[in-house]
């Protein structure tokens, strides 16, 4: 999609687009940038004795829809052209420097879709008049200003949901830290998996805080759908009681499935009751993250087998 710049007298002085593939990550760990390669076509109006020189190009970058959250370097253009005349096929390039932050609210924004950005850009040119026709040289004029202008553009900026997991992220050394996409709990078939699912929203949020303890206590609050209370006798022949898996998911998954979920979701649950019983922090990022992670895809599996199984 392209957009343009126009003038103060109305004339399209420049006119510009993502290049296909036109952006990348680059930098590694040390210095994350996006650099975006633009198409750009810039236009001279026919006026006699007048001319453009382009000199800059800025940008702020968004989140579609959003706050400006990065700026990119300045590009020196130098572009000048003779009077209604164009140059076409320019590849200009910029850099956009981040941080692993922004890159992370990035790929939270894009909810597990494309990455959506909005690039404003800001076009500096001075507009020349022709004060002067040397003899010597022949074919050569002096040119002074007549004044500065800025211009403005808005060109939307979409990256495919696969080149930024394969590409993008990988170029900037975040994806070192493995990116687990997830298939959506079907809440629409499950209407009582919402709480588990609310569970699971507010436990990503605080992740993303840095309150880690209770990210992993909202695992917790997140299983207790799928257990009920049995009656058991222990080794020293007391009766108790503890937390299994609903014995209506026998039916529903077969013996082996559900011996398998049952253990699983037990391991989990015994992880996620640590906070409650613990005074002082035991949970770092990483700790939570794989919590996170593997209580998700639990139950996710879980609903994905049987979405109508009785909670």
């Amino acid at each position: 999609m392209s957009s343009h710049f126009t003038g103060p007298s109305g004339y399209i002085v420049a006119e510009v687009a993502i290049e296909t593939n036109g952006i990348n990550g680059i930098g590694g760990a040390q210095s994350p940038a996006l650099a975006v390669t633009l198409q750009v076509l810039f236009r001279c109006p026919k006026d006699p004795g007048t001319t453009i020189n382009f000199r800059e190009l800025r940008c702020r970058v968004s989140p579609f829809e959003g706050t400006y959250f990065a700026l990119s370097l300045p590009v020196y253009l130098n572009y000048r052209l003779t009077p209604g005349t164009e140059s076409s096929g320019n590849s200009v390039y910029m850099e956009i420097p981040l941080d692993q932050r922004r890159l992370a609210l990035l790929n939270r924004l894009r909810k597990g879709g494309d990455v959506k950005l909005r690039l404003d850009l800001e076009l500096l040119a001075d507009e020349l008049v022709e004060i002067a026709r040397p003899q010597n040289p022949p074919g050569t004029s002096i040119w002074g200003l007549k004044e500065h202008h800025r211009m403005f553009s808005k060109v939307p900026a979409e990256i495919p949901r696969s080149k930024w997991i394969e590409q993008v992220l990988p170029q900037t050394e975040f994806a070192k830290i493995h990116i687990l996409e997830l298939p959506a709990i079907p809440l629409e078939s499950c209407a009582a998996m919402k709480a588990a699912f609310d569970a699971l929203q507010h436990a990503y949020k605080l992740e993303s805080q840095g309150f880690y303890d209770d990210a992993v206590a909202k695992c917790r609050v997140a299983l207790e759908p799928f257990f009920e209370r049995a009656e058991i006798i222990d080794d020293k022949g007391e009766k108790r009681k503890v937390p299994i898996l609903k014995s209506s998911w026998q039916t529903q998954l077969g013996r082996v499935t559900y011996d398998w979920l049952n253990a699983a979701l037990i391991a989990m649950k015994r992880a996620a009751d640590e906070p409650h019983h613990l005074s002082s922090s035991s949970f770092g990022q990483l700790e939570a993250q794989m919590l996170l992670a593997v209580t998700t895809s639990l139950i996710a599996y879980a609903v994905k087998t049987k979405p109508d199984a009785p909670l």
